[in-house]
């Protein structure tokens, strides 16, 4: 049911430090978020309403009260929530006055690029002019590296590429990629030889003074937090930030986040409930507002699609496309998205699938159109996105938009090579539509199959036929219409459209001129006095006749009509007219970096003050004047944080976590430490000298990676700074080994080749750029060999294989490398690229894989002061370990388990919520040991994560179901393990039992409670311990529903239940979860579920019993065991125990553990048979005398087996049945059964005897007695499988029997009676005559041998379960036997 681990992200206090921040911070992400939102660059911005109207340019936005939510896009990829305050307060600013320019935004020196980095020098090597790998000395040099040019192969090399290789070596400050390089000079000196120190090279500010090698080494103590003492926990007081309309939720790193992927296009849908994100390299995911979690995620690429009929197919070119445009179309339930990408800078597509035709290059614009997946019943565990189809089209992507009319009915336009603008309606099948045979000729108009079309629009040419629809697309392009040529002087930067009816206005700029047109079926009317577009960014239509343009400095909102010459309005449309458009309202703005128009009355916008703080505004125009209006602005939101920290202040910049007790950190002065988890969670720690290096770079640290030499075995660092500078550290000494200045941009990964398959390349790090470009690092002496020069493409796998070194990129291409003579071979498309990896021989690794640094725990990709900050931790990983080290004791395993018992505190310490209750608190400080710490926990979803901001206790369980859900789980799986390490039982159970039932009164009314759709992910989970958490926190979930809750619950989920679904969904993660969810419910409170959705259920069951799927049985199984009772009565109960059966004794084995059938269906067998004795042992004892197999009689016998051992006092009063039905599986009349159960049965009697007092066995005469609770006794003859006769004298229930040692009497006792019968059960000559008949006893009648009186007192008083132990008989002679009732010992003679 869950193949995703629970990993969560906590936020770290160590590298919070500031002048002056808000007082008393509840956590340090509400600082870290804070301060990150004031340096990052913001690239997109959206909104969405109270009443879940995300589109309102059809009404005036009449109030900032409406405004629910904004969400931020960034440069790095990254996103800012925010939601509205729950005491919020408008901060007028006053009316905008015009700019004359606009102020650049400050830039923070701490987490901004270095602003000069040495220049390259000039190569003096000639070409391959290889030099010897010189020896590592101690020094270290401070000289870039650089290479001559190469000489390369041009035959299949794109263009682009015989330029870059043709120019040689360029300046590094010119941003182009280095070449194919050798060795230069910049390995290492000797640093024992150096008596000077080291200084910067020329160029560089970071450092004015030179630094000697010695002082390095003795660097002040690192103190890692700055931080305020934080509130008691008992009385957390209130934040001191300004109630702002907004207030910041938190900041989302999604997967693939960082420089290179920025996002271009965010939409909120009316759902108001989530938004979309599109980001530059095409990875489409959509957010729940509520949290920022991200629940669905995919490369638009990845995903296959079809083209629409007589449309351009998307075929693997070798191009690579840039995402940049999106839009939302939503019409009732139907919500349709459009993605558009242009090729990247320096790419065209050829009309040839020839990699050598270079002819008839054409510009080109691909589109992608989505429907969303949305089932609001089940929340978001359906939703996603399908992918409809997609195309490519001629011309500019700046010319490519969507709009719709009056009737939702969406349009697609794009201005083609030749300026005229082209039209065409879209229309998407529903994906239910079943075409009709190509036989069929029929056809169906746009209107039935259009789900955008609410009426009244009419069709322009021919109705759409389905069947002209490619197969496998769903999109339909219908009514091509050519409105025109657009007379464009200069290049085409946008254009915005607006439809209504039968005409069409629109709004393009070039780089100089903005004009608006009007098309109306039969002219084309272009404004002839165009405004200029001098720092136009953007136009929003916000109605028919008004549009809102964007400029760097103002906004401006224009109105549109038709005027004759006198500049009077045209009252007919029809009649001659010129389009006029005149600004009605300006709003100046400084330092905006994103906007968006809400309304003609209304424009959201957001940007950095000049005291470095972000902010969010709204601007809205007040009468002044006559026509015109000014704006005044109103501030929703501001950061706190100032932005730039004091120079010279040393804070973390990135983190390399190895394990929770040994993390790397890297510092903002170019130097690395180490330290642990524990220390940096908790408040005013330090870091010992020697756990600093010695040398920085030049430049603060933003990527730390591990390698090892497989010579020595030494563990390394290494590391890059942003001015692109490498070094290698020693992981044990912390000493500075080599380092080098590589890179125009930053170190982002690093690999190890280590495989036999590497070549020359074996034992090298091949350390990689964020452009792509490779630095080659032999890895024995330390020394830099070359480089290999990046592409415009992303760089995605690396392929090795002898000589040869095969890069493949985001774009489809691949390039061939020969390391040996440093020759580039040949650029090739993706398929020849697959086609030489499938002969064989090459060891290829993934830079999509997440960087595994030997642990399962990593970091956030991008480079915020937050994400620095942050560690992602697997828990399920972590507490699997933890747990086998507590039960570990072995004496060097004590120092191990000290450490782990720190982080397991130290986890603990953030997940606990101090200052929800004061007995709690006590305990957690003082009997568990944790004090108050500031650092805090997000929440991680599909590869995403969220730093969330609190501003108080409560608050951080009122996000959301799922992120309460993950942090009750976390934390009851914590303290269960911490359980195992110390005698804390009694403390766990109570802080456990607080947090699962006491936190809705504790917390208050905006309390939600964990969702229980999140917890049943871990219900069968593979870690013990959050297994049993999720159940813990599951039941109470349950138990707290109010009937209400319940029935809509029940309501939501039972639709998708196993036995409603085809057969290709009964096994799907949701099928699976509304069987759980439906059918604890029903085990608990089955009176509040109808009879038809308790057979529903009832058969799910069944149906998961019968299942391949281990995960399924495992989940039908446990809930037999807890509502057999309710399901026998809509079931075949037989069917389903005799199911349990064969899952019980199935000698399968099941390759997870917490998944082993087996043992749950036993358990189950044992619960069943407990409550529903008579049914259950009905069907054992058919089982047994009419099999469905052999193998199923041997089942069924090595089940009474078990339960003889585990429930006898359950099976105690059926046990003549059972006893019977084995005795008959023996029948000599069928040799071939009875041999193959023999061996079966006979260890069954076994047990049975060895268990129950009142059954005896004489080996010699093959007799069985059997007595029973009515206190006959049963003798059965084992050589003919037959009952022989019944001995009836007892009128209690008998307590024991014995055969004497001759097998010729038998002995019973009834302790309530108070007697013990002699029998003669010996084979006389009468048996002869009177087969059946018990053997006379030496008088007339059925009256016993013999019938002896006794009398021990309470001795004789016992419960059924004592007399298993406590009462027998013991044969001192053939006719003696003694008989032993508790400590009293009674002799007789038989």
């Amino acid at each position: 049911m869950n193949s995703v681990p629970l990993v969560l992200p906590f936020t770290l206090a160590a590298s919070t430090s500031r002048s002056e921040g808000p007082s008393d911070p509840f956590s340090c992400a509400s600082i870290l978020v804070d301060e990150a939102s004031s340096v990052a660059n913001v690239s997109s911005i959206t909104y969405w309403l109270k009443n879940g109207q995300v589109s309102p340019t059809s009404q005036q936005f009449a109030s900032f009260d409406a405004l629910d939510g904004v969400v931020l896009g960034c440069e790095d990829g990254t996103l800012y929530l925010l939601r509205q305050s729950p005491h919020h307060t408008p901060h007028p600013i006053g009316i905008e006055k015009p700019l004359s320019s606009r102020p650049s935004s400050p830039t923070s020196a701490r987490f901004s690029r270095s602003r000069s980095r040495p220049r390259t020098p000039t190569s003096s090597l000639a070409p391959f002019s290889l030099t010897s790998r010189a020896r590592v000395v101690s020094g270290i040099s401070d000289e870039q590296a650089q290479a001559p040019k190469n000489y390369v192969d041009f035959d299949e090399e794109p263009d682009k590429l015989k330029e870059l290789l043709r120019g040689g070596v360029r300046d590094s400050a010119s941003g182009d990629r280095l070449p194919l390089s050798l060795d230069r000079t910049a390995a290492a000196e000797k640093q024992a030889g150096l008596s000077k120190g080291l200084s910067s090279p020329s160029g560089s500010v970071r450092r004015s003074e030179a630094k000697s090698l010695l002082s390095a080494t003795h660097s002040p103590t690192l103190s890692v937090t700055t931080l305020p003492t934080p509130p008691s926990p008992s009385s957390p007081s209130s934040p001191s930030r300004l109630p702002y309309h907004l207030s910041l939720g938190c900041h989302i790193f999604p997967r693939r986040s960082g420089t290179g992927n920025p996002v271009v296009g965010l939409r909120a849908l009316a759902n108001h409930r989530h938004f979309v994100c599109l980001r530059s390299q095409g990875d489409l995911s959509m957010y729940a507002v509520k949290d920022g979690s991200c629940v669905w995620s995919s490369q638009i690429s990845h995903l296959p699609a079809v083209s629409p009929a007589g449309a351009k197919e998307v075929q693997p070119s070798g191009a690579a496309w840039t995402w940049r445009g999106l839009f939302v179309h939503e019409a009732g339930e139907s919500v349709v998205i459009l993605a558009s990408a242009a090729l990247s800078g320096g790419f065209t597509s050829k009309s040839s699938a020839d990699d050598d035709d270079g002819a008839n290059q054409k510009q080109l614009s691909r589109l992608a159109v989505f429907e969303l997946r949305d089932d609001t019943d089940k929340g978001d565990e359906e939703l996603g996105l399908d992918k409809a189809g997609e195309w490519l089209v001629e011309g500019p992507t700046a010319g490519v938009g969507f709009c719709t009319d009056e009737h939702d009915v969406l349009k697609f336009f794009h201005v083609d090579t030749s300026n005229h603008l082209i039209v065409q309606r879209i229309v998407l099948v529903p994906a239910t539509i079943q075409l009709d045979s190509p036989d069929d000729n029929s056809s169906v108009g746009l209107a039935t199959f259009n789900p955008f079309k609410t009426g009244g629009a009419q069709s322009h040419g021919r109705p759409a036929s389905l069947n002209e629809r490619r197969e496998g697309c769903r999109i339909l392009l219908e009514d091509f219409l050519d409105v025109g040529e657009l007379k464009l002087d200069q290049r085409l930067r946008g254009i915005q459209l607006r439809s209504m009816r039968d005409c069409i206005r629109g709004a393009a700029w070039s780089d100089s001129e903005l004009y608006a047109f009007e098309y109306d079926s039969k002219r084309l009317i272009i404004n002839s006095s165009g405004t200029t577009s001098e720092g136009l960014r953007d136009v929003t239509w916000l109605g028919w006749d008004m549009y809102c343009a964007v400029y760097s400095n103002r906004y401006e909102v224009s109105r549109l009509r038709l005027v004759d010459p006198n500049n009077d309005r045209v009252p007919d449309k029809r009649s001659p007219g010129i389009l006029h458009s005149h600004v009605i309202s300006t709003a100046a703005v400084r330092g905006t970096q994103a906007f968006c128009a809400l309304s003609p009355t209304a424009v959201l916008s957001t940007g950095v003050s000049r005291q470095g703080r972000r902010r969010i505004e709204l601007h809205t125009p007040i009468p002044s004047g006559e026509s015109r209006k000014e704006w005044t602005r109103t501030m929703l939101w501001k950061s706190h944080d100032k932005g730039p920290n004091i120079p010279g202040d040393k804070h973390i910049t990135c983190m390399l976590p190895l394990e929770l007790t040994h993390i790397v950190l890297g510092y903002s002065d170019g130097t690395i430490g180490r330290s642990s988890f524990a220390e940096l969670v908790h408040l005013n720690s330090t870091l010992a000298p020697e756990d600093v290096s010695d040398i920085p770079l030049d430049g603060f640290i933003v990527g730390l990676h591990i390698a090892q030499n497989d010579r020595t075995g030494e563990r390394l660092i290494v590391g890059g700074a942003d001015d692109g500078s490498v070094a290698i550290w020693s992981l044990e000494s912390m000493k500075t080994l080599a380092r080098w200045v590589l890179f125009i941009s930053p170190l982002q990964r690093v690999l190890h080749l280590r495989h036999d398959k590497g070549g020359p390349l074996r034992g090298c790090l091949l350390c990689i750029a964020g452009d792509g470009t490779i630095a080659v690092i032999a890895l024995d002496d330390y020394q830099f060999l070359y480089m290999v020069p990046g592409a415009p493409a992303p760089l995605i796998k690396v392929c090795t294989s002898g000589d040869n070194l095969l890069l493949l990129y985001g774009d489809d291409r691949a390039r061939l490398w020969d390391v040996k003579t440093l020759e580039f071979w040949r650029s090739m498309n993706m398929e020849k690229a697959k086609e030489l990896l499938n002969q064989g021989g090459w060891a290829e690794l993934s830079l999509l894989d997440t960087p595994s640094a030997g642990s399962a725990h990593s970091t956030l990709s991008a480079f915020s002061p937050d994400s620095s900050s942050t560690i992602l931790v697997d828990l399920e990983s972590f507490l699997s370990r933890a747990v086998s080290i507590a039960k570990s004791t072995a004496g060097d395993e004590m120092r191990t388990r000290e450490r782990t018992a720190g982080v397991l505190r130290s986890l603990l310490q953030i997940l606990h919520t101090p200052g929800l209750n004061l007995d709690i608190d006590v305990i957690c400080r003082e009997q568990l040991v944790l004090p108050v710490t500031l650092a805090s926990v997000g929440f991680h979803r599909n590869y995403a994560s969220s730093v969330i901001v609190s501003e108080n206790p409560q608050s951080q369980w009122c996000v959301s179901g799922e992120v309460s859900a993950s942090r009750a789980l976390a934390l009851t799986a914590c303290l269960r393990t911490l359980a195992h390490f110390e005698d804390l039982a009694d403390c766990v159970n109570t802080v456990i039992t607080f947090y699962a039932t006491s936190l809705p009164h504790s917390v208050g009314r905006a309390y939600i409670p964990p969702s229980l759709s999140f917890l049943a992910r871990w219900w069968f989970d593979v870690s013990g311990e959050l297994r049993l958490a999720a159940r813990t926190l599951f039941d109470a979930g349950v138990a707290s529903l109010t009937d209400e809750e319940t029935i809509s619950l029940v309501e939501r989920w039972q639709h998708s239940l196993p036995f409603l679904l085809p057969d290709s969904e009964k096994r799907s993660p949701v099928a699976a979860k509304a069987l759980l969810l439906c059918g604890f419910i029903a085990t608990r409170q089955y009176n509040l579920l109808s009879s038809s959705a308790l057979n529903i259920v009832s058969k799910s069951v069944m149906t998961y019993l019968h299942e391949s799927d281990v995960s399924c049985k495992a989940l039908a199984i446990d809930l037999c065991s807890r509502g057999f009772a309710v399901w026998q009565h809509y079931i075949d109960a037989m069917e389903m125990i005799r199911s349990l059966f064969n899952l019980a004794t199935s000698s399968k084995k099941e390759s997870i553990t917490a998944q082993n059938i087996g043992p749950q269906a036993r358990q189950a067998v044992l619960h069943v048979v407990t409550n529903n004795t008579g049914i259950f042992m009905t069907t054992l004892s058919l089982d047994i005398l009419h099999p469905q197999s052999l193998d199923h009689r041997k089942s069924v016998l090595q089940l009474v087996a078990f339960l003889t051992r585990k429930k006898p006092l359950v099976i105690y009063p059926h046990l003549p049945k059972l006893v019977e039905a084995v005795v008959k599986s023996l029948d000599p009349n069928s040799t071939s059964n009875r041999d193959a159960v023999l061996d079966t049965a006979t260890e069954i009697l076994g047990h049975v005897v060895k268990t129950f007092p009142t059954i005896d066995f004489h080996t010699a005469s093959q007799r069985l007695a059997v007595g029973t609770s009515e206190g006959a006794i049963v003798m059965y003859d084992l050589k003919t499988a037959t009952r022989l006769y019944v001995l009836e004298s007892h009128k209690q229930a008998l307590a024991a029997c014995s055969f004497s040692p001759d097998g010729r009497r038998l002995a019973t006792v009834s302790l309530q009676e108070g007697v013990v019968l002699v029998w003669k059960v010996g084979t006389g000559f009468a048996s002869f005559f009177y087969p059946g008949a018990p053997p006379r006893q030496g008088h007339g009648g059925s009256d016993p041998f013999k019938s002896l009186n006794f009398n021990v007192g309470e001795a004789a008083v016992m419960s059924l379960e004592e007399t298993f132990e406590h009462v027998n008989f013991e044969w001192t002679a053939e006719r003696s036997v003694q008989l032993k009732i508790r400590d009293v010992t009674l002799t007789f003679s038989t």
